[in-house]
């Protein structure tokens, strides 16, 4: 890319006295300015060989927008922010420094402002660079133990909640074994009970009667009698009031056997039982049957006459089915369809009483029938109601006398 020498200046690093002199000398160089920027993007342009067409196709920016920039007509473009646009966009295209051409054309359309700024800050140079030390500054890090921090274990809600699950555990296991002592006690309290509500009751006494030797008495002061072989009769009466005892002896002594002594069983109060109800038993209440009523002899009703449909031509004539009768499952159309220059007949249903339109074909024939079948009619699929029922006689040159219809009731 050649180089401007009108323009290589501009785009050499700023200085501070470089740019000082460009602030001072603006407010003198205003008009210069402003025409040499054009200029100065068409030389560019032209030193580059590019033409217009092609920065137009590159930046987007229309020919005359681009003309207007290289011939400095600014009130061509849309305006001052907008143009600006085009100028950076056509600087840096070229190779230029956009903000310095900016920099320029600031510079020349506000003189005075120019002016004004030449003899403030903004015309000095800038200040020497300080020297600042970016490196980073070495600050004590405070020591930290090894290891993780261990987060203290509150036991509390543990150990309470062991409580807990222990106290539910030992009153189960109480209630547990507690059950069949409290059971048993629980059931004989209520029959104890019931056996107080229901009143006393005889209880019967077991006499037992018991056998005494002579051998086996023994005094109650401990002595044996007057003899071992003394008389049974008088160690007997002997007793006196007291009751014998019984000793068990090792080996019984056969002796003679002595009357028994029974001993008196107290005699038991006998105790009142209460009368035992007896049941007596309730005639059953007899129920009325009503007595099944005697079947009368139902009139079977005669079934109606068939009247055959009044056909307004006699080549076309159903006979049958008749006019609103009752049909179901197949049913077979009898009629005659004939023509002097016969072609062709159909029979059609549409749904409705004395329908007008909306037939569909069901059966027909190429042949002229004289008073026979002349198709059937599956009733079982469709659904229950009132058909018309049409029969179309038609000749060699597709006319047709009037049709013959009849209208049944579909009752499957």
């Amino acid at each position: 890319m050649t180089s401007m020498s009108g323009f290589d200046s501009q785009r050499l690093p700023r200085t501070s006295s470089q740019s000082s002199e460009r602030r001072s000398s603006a407010a003198h160089n205003g008009a210069s300015s402003i025409q040499s920027l054009g200029a100065m993007l068409r030389e560019r342009r032209e030193a580059i060989g590019i033409s217009l067409a092609e920065v137009e196709a590159a930046t987007r920016i229309r020919q005359k927008y681009l003309s207007a920039l290289e011939s400095d007509d600014w009130h061509l473009l849309p305006g001052e922010v907008v143009g600006r646009g085009f100028l950076r966009n056509y600087a840096e295209y070229l190779g230029l420094d956009g903000n310095e051409v900016l920099e320029l054309r600031r510079q020349a359309v506000d003189v005075s402002l120019a002016a004004a700024l030449a003899n403030t800050s903004a015309g000095t140079s800038l200040p020497p660079e300080r020297q600042v030390d970016y490196r980073p500054k070495e600050v004590d890090l405070k020591d930290e133990p090894d290891g993780i921090p261990r987060s203290e274990i509150r036991l509390g809600p543990f150990l309470v909640g062991l409580a807990l699950v222990a106290l539910v555990f030992l009153g189960w296991w109480g209630i547990s074994r507690l059950s069949g002592p409290i059971g048993a006690l629980w059931t004989g309290a209520r029959e104890r009970t019931a056996q107080v509500l229901s009143g006393p009751e005889a209880t019967p006494t077991t006499v037992v009667a018991g056998v005494v030797n002579a051998q086996n008495i023994t005094p109650p002061g401990g002595g044996q009698g007057e003899g071992a072989g003394g008389d049974a009769g008088s160690q007997a009466g002997g007793l006196g009031g007291a009751a014998p005892v019984l000793v068990p002896t090792d080996t019984p002594t056969p002796t003679a056997p002595a009357a028994p002594v029974v001993q008196d069983a107290p005699a038991d109060t006998p105790t009142p039982v209460p009368p035992t109800p007896t049941f007596t038993p309730v005639p059953p209440t007899p129920t009325f049957t009503p007595e099944p009523a005697l079947p009368t002899d139902t009139p079977t009703p005669e079934p109606l006459p068939v009247v055959a449909p009044a056909c307004p031509d006699p080549r076309a004539v159903i006979t049958a089915p008749g006019v609103n009768q009752v049909v179901n499952g197949v049913i077979g159309v009898m009629g005659t369809a004939v023509h002097e220059q016969f072609q062709y007949y159909k029979l059609e249903y549409a749904e409705g009483a004395n329908a007008a339109g909306g037939f569909i074909y069901f059966a027909g024939a190429n042949g002229p029938v004289n008073g026979g079948l002349l198709g059937s009619l599956d009733t079982r699929a469709l659904p229950n109601g009132a058909y018309t029922i049409q029969l179309t006689v038609v000749d060699q040159t597709g006319n047709f006398p009037p049709p013959c219809q009849v209208s049944v009731v579909i009752q499957n």
